[in-house]
């Protein structure tokens, strides 16, 4: 129940999508799943360690740059946490159907994560304020079947 208490507040004192330019990463291992480096949560980046938190709060890399791509989807989302994350769980539940092809399928065929991990290495991605982040869409308006075909080309999957 206290690490409950944890999370509480960073749901209530999140800051509108539009507010925000950067997220701070924050310590809270019991969160974040195993194989996960950072997560963002309504505005903040979670991690395993100090160590992986402070990396997050000083350097901009791939990883930051993954987070980040998900700040500018909840803009894209009707600036709201709360529409970007009632979309990542119904675009999640779709595609845990195709769990036996894909091991995780409900997290790598999600439109959201499809656009953060085809961009993340293109640092100036986020540069262009006037495009915003809306390769979700693109991602969304694919079949299950062509997501997951996106996802094998992408990944070399055979």
């Amino acid at each position: 129940m206290a690490n409950l208490l944890t999370v509480i507040p960073l749901m209530f004192r999140a800051k509108r999508p539009s507010k925000m330019y950067d997220m701070q990463a924050v310590t809270i291992p019991f969160w974040l799943p195993k194989g996960y480096q950072g997560m963002t949560f309504f505005g903040h980046i979670i991690t395993h360690s100090k160590e992986e938190a402070e990396r997050f709060n000083t350097h901009w890399n791939a990883l930051k740059n993954h987070e980040m791509i998900h700040l500018y989807q909840a803009r894209s989302t009707h600036d709201s946490w709360l529409c970007f994350y009632w979309k990542y769980f119904v675009f999640w539940l779709k595609a845990c159907r195709y769990r036996k092809h894909l091991r995780n399928a409900g997290y790598l065929l999600n439109p959201f994560e499809m656009e953060a991990y085809a961009c993340m290495h293109d640092l100036h991605y986020l540069d262009d304020k006037n495009s915003g982040t809306t390769g979700w869409r693109h991602y969304a308006d694919m079949s299950l079947e062509e997501r997951f075909k996106c996802y094998c080309r992408y990944t070399g999957m055979p």
